[in-house]
């Protein structure tokens, strides 16, 4: 089964798993707000990614590159687990809309991560740049 962990300073990985579950109804997504409490980070990383059978495939998406919430997943990458960090809610919902008869690929979750890239725009200048090509 594909599993999904959303994970993030604060909460903001709570507000991505309820968006991605009131978009798709899926269930299969687990979300973990660091340093909200005082359960350290390392023990709420192992107990969720222990909760995994060896037959899951697990994508992780964390919100920035170097921060501590991502260096946490990193000794669990491999080919049956995806971590993307600098996630945006495009990305995530794509990646939990894949067909889960499917093993997600390098290939698949590459072009899906260089997609989603795409929707970040500054949009003062890209409504400028299309009213200009209007006229």
């Amino acid at each position: 089964m594909r599993r999904f962990v959303i994970a993030s300073h604060h909460q903001m990985a709570f507000g991505l798993k309820d968006t991605l579950q009131f978009l798709t109804s899926r269930e299969n997504i687990t979300d973990i707000s660091a340093y909200v409490d005082d359960e350290r980070l390392e023990e709420q990383v192992g107990r969720v990614m222990a909760s995994f059978g060896p037959e899951d495939e697990i994508v992780v998406l964390t919100d920035m590159l170097g921060g501590s919430v991502n260096q946490y997943f990193c000794s669990y990458m491999g080919e049956r687990c995806h971590l993307i960090s600098g996630v945006n809610l495009p990305c995530a919902l794509s990646l939990v809309l894949q067909p889960e008869d499917l093993p997600l690929t390098r290939e698949l979750v590459h072009g899906i991560v260089e997609e989603a890239r795409t929707h970040l725009v500054y949009v003062n200048e890209y409504q400028t740049a299309e009213n200009e090509e209007d006229e």
